[in-house]
């Protein structure tokens, strides 16, 4: 496991302050849990019910993107030089347009954490719990998450690092184990549908590739810059985070079956037997969902607090508790699994997929604005 740094700087008054930075490798590890829960869960059921049979060929093709994508997010980390992204957007574009984007942002994040712990808490009640009290489970799950974010982005690398190896292995064995039950002809024929049928599904795959730029929101936290050869790790990781569940249901229960599936991940569990005499070894997804949804939740409510830029204790508890009552009020709501689904699909995913496309096109036409301290340091020096 990486370790985090600590390095000293100057705040300007002669005192030293000491921040907690974290590796490239704690990053690579926060995002294959945080993203790798949502490409490796829950977007396969979005993917199937889109692109059926044909989903994973065009998931194969979000492949092609990855260059341009890794040198996109590369322009914009190297441009904005460890300055925080409040920093770098009111140097960039003045303080209103600053705090616009950082409105529309923190509700993006505050989505995130909502459909999240939804998604989290219905599969928990419908799969294992339930007859147990969504409160029961939400309130802990909540308190957990709260106090990583509080406890800062240098936890939240550490926790990765510890959970990510054990998540890996579990992967590896229910891929491994369930060979014998998988038909990989399933795979075939091709555009049954026509030959953009499953165009549709490339805006889910795409997404987990999006939620990378959220790098930018905290990059002044790294040691070391994040090279572009990383950046393509990542994406090559995370598209191959998505095709392994994608392509084994599609093998182990057919297109139509798999499609009619709410967790078709959670069901290749459910066929995984040790032997003739140990089977039910679904109970190890519980780790694996819970990892990356404890992850994910709390490196979003971290970046909330970041992005509002409350410098005090109190404010930053108070709005961690504010967004942990909401996810409360969010998993207790009488609102059906399936009507969520259909939410998610319909309106929340290809919402978010746009957004963070229209972000990160925001903050990549920033790189070629020249800061206002930069203007302001060249009239000095015109002057003298």
């Amino acid at each position: 496991m990486a370790s985090a740094s600590i390095q000293s700087i100057n705040n300007g008054n002669g005192d030293r302050i000491t921040l907690r930075k974290i590796s490239s490798i704690q990053t690579v590890s926060i995002f294959f849990l945080s993203i790798g829960l949502l490409n490796h869960v829950m977007l396969i059921p979005f993917l199937l019910s889109t692109g059926g049979r044909d989903s994973w060929f065009f998931s194969i093709l979000t492949i092609g993107l990855v260059p341009v994508w890794a040198y996109i997010l590369s322009r914009i980390i190297k441009n904005m030089n460890n300055q925080s992204l409040t920093k770098w957007l009111e140097n960039r574009f003045g303080n209103p347009i600053k705090n616009i984007v950082l409105f529309f942002i923190v509700i993006y994040l505050i989505s995130l954490v909502l459909a999240t712990t939804k998604e989290t808490i219905d599969w928990i009640t419908t799969s294992f719990l339930f007859e147990t009290p969504s409160l029961a489970i939400i309130i802990p799950f909540t308190l957990l998450c709260i106090f990583l974010a509080h406890s800062g982005m240098r936890s939240i690398a550490i926790c990765s690092s510890v959970l990510l190896p054990i998540v890996v292995i579990l992967g590896i064995f229910v891929a491994t184990g369930n060979i014998p039950t998988k038909d990989y002809s399933h795979l075939l024929p091709l555009f049954e549908n026509g030959y953009f049928h499953g165009v549709k599904a490339m805006k889910y795959s795409g997404y987990g590739l999006a939620e990378l730029i959220l790098i930018a929101f905290f990059q002044e936290k790294l040691t070391d810059k994040i090279s572009r050869k990383v950046l393509v790790f990542i994406c090559l990781g995370l598209v191959f985070l998505l095709l392994g569940p994608l392509t084994a249901a599609i093998a182990e229960f057919g297109p139509t079956l798999a499609e009619a599936m709410r967790y078709p991940a959670y069901e290749q569990w459910r066929l995984l037997t040790i032997g003739k005499y140990i089977e039910h070894t679904d109970f190890f997804s519980i780790y694996q969902w819970l990892a990356g949804a404890y992850i994910r939740v709390s490196l979003a409510l971290f970046l909330i607090t970041e992005v509002l830029n409350r410098k005090t204790e109190k404010m930053k508890v108070g709005i961690l508790f504010a967004v942990g009552f909401l996810m409360v009020v969010i998993s207790i709501v009488p609102f059906s699994n399936f009507k969520f689904l259909h939410v998610t699909q319909t309106f929340y995913y290809p919402g978010a997929f746009y957004f963070l496309l229209l972000l990160s096109a925001f903050l990549f036409i920033g790189t070629f604005i020249r800061s206002k301290e930069g203007k302001r340091h060249a009239n000095e020096t015109i002057q003298k």
